[in-house]
C-alpha cells in the first residue's frame, strides 16, 4: 500500500529503515498536500519498537514531514503499545483518547428514517463551526484544527439548530465515521442508529465510528448497539513549528490621524442671531 501510494501526486509518501536498531526499524509516514499535519500510517516491527533506535527514526520521519509543510505529525497508538513511551520521548504529546466501535452490516442497513441527516451545505459552515468551537478543547483543536476547505460531512437538526456533525472516511474495507454530537440531542440512540443507516452501503463494508474522551458519554448509547469495541487509543501530536506571540503595533483610524477644532454649539449660535 505504501508503494501504491506513491501514484497519487498530491500525496506525500517516505518510508525510513534504520540500519542500527536490532532488529532493524521501519517507519511510515504521509502527507496530503495543502494539510497542517502528517501521519505517522505504521511502526514496525512490534517488538522492537522499545528500542532507543526509535527516537531517531521518529525524528527522520518528522523532518520529512516538515521538509513537505506540514505543521503537526500526528499518530494513533494503542494504550498498551510499548511505542507508546518511545513517540514521548520523540517529542510526542497526548491530546486526547479514543475508542472505535465496529457495527455490522446488516445493523447499518436496518430500516430506519434517513431523513434527519442531511448533507452539509455552504450555508451551514457557520453552524458546524460554531458546533466544534464549544465541543472540542483547546487542546485538540490545536493539533486538529477544523479544516478551511469545503466541509463534506452530515448535519443533524433539533428545532432548527445543527447539534450533531459527522465526517465520513470510504474505504474498500470499511466506512470510518467521527461524529460530533452535542448532549443537548434528544433521543441520541435513535439519531445515532439513523447515522448508521444513513451509511448503508451494498457491499458489505462495516461501519466504524470513533467516540473521542472529550464524547465519552456516547460510550453508554453506543453500548446498546450491535457492535465491537476496540482497545483505548492515545492521540498524540508532535508540534514541527514553535508558537511566537507576534508584536502588534497601534493602529489608528484615517479619523484619529486629523486633530479636531472646537466650535460653538449650534444652540448658542442660533439664540445669539435672534437677540440681533
Amino acid at each position: 500500500m505504501a508503494l501504491l501510494a506513491r501514484l497519487n501526486p498530491s500525496l506525500g509518501s517516505y518510508t525510513c529503515i534504520t540500519s542500527n536498531g536490532n532488529p532493524p526499524l521501519i517507519g511510515h509516514v504521509q502527507y496530503t498536500s495543502g494539510s497542517r499535519s502528517a501521519r505517522l500510517i505504521f511502526l514496525m516491527p512490534e517488538d522492537g519498537l522499545a528500542q532507543p533506535e526509535l527516537v531517531h527514526l521518529v525524528e527522520r520521519l518528522a523532518t520529512q514531514a516538515g521538509e513537505w509543510g506540514a505543521f503537526h505529525l500526528l499518530a494513533e497508538v494503542e494504550e498498551n503499545s510499548c511505542a507508546l513511551e518511545g513517540l514521548r520521548r520523540s517529542g510526542f504529546l497526548v491530546y486526547a483518547w479514543q475508542r472505535i466501535w465496529q457495527f455490522s452490516a446488516a445493523a447499518a442497513n436496518s430500516k430506519h428514517d434517513r431523513s434527519l441527516w442531511q448533507p452539509a451545505a455552504s450555508i451551514d459552515e457557520i453552524g458546524i463551526r460554531s458546533l466544534y468551537q464549544s465541543l472540542v478543547p483547546p487542546l485538540v483543536q490545536s493539533a486538529e484544527p477544523l479544516t478551511t476547505r469545503r466541509l463534506s460531512g452530515w448535519v443533524y437538526r433539533q428545532d432548527g439548530e445543527i447539534l450533531a456533525y459527522v465526517e465520513g472516511i470510504y474505504g474498500s474495507h470499511g466506512i470510518y465515521l467521527l461524529p460530533l454530537i452535542h448532549p443537548a440531542v434528544e433521543n441520541v440512540s435513535q439519531v445515532l442508529t439513523n447515522l448508521l443507516a444513513h451509511q448503508q452501503n451494498w457491499f458489505g463494508r462495516p461501519i466504524y465510528m470513533t467516540i473521542r474522551s472529550y464524547q465519552a458519554w456516547l460510550e453508554t448509547v453506543v453500548r446498546d448497539l450491535e457492535c465491537q469495541i476496540g482497545p483505548r487509543q492515545a492521540l498524540m501530536v508532535k508540534h514541527l513549528v514553535l508558537h511566537q506571540r507576534a508584536f502588534q503595533s497601534n493602529r489608528h483610524s484615517v479619523l484619529e490621524k486629523y486633530a479636531t477644532e472646537t466650535t460653538a454649539p449650534m444652540v448658542q449660535n442660533s439664540s445669539a442671531n435672534e437677540l440681533h
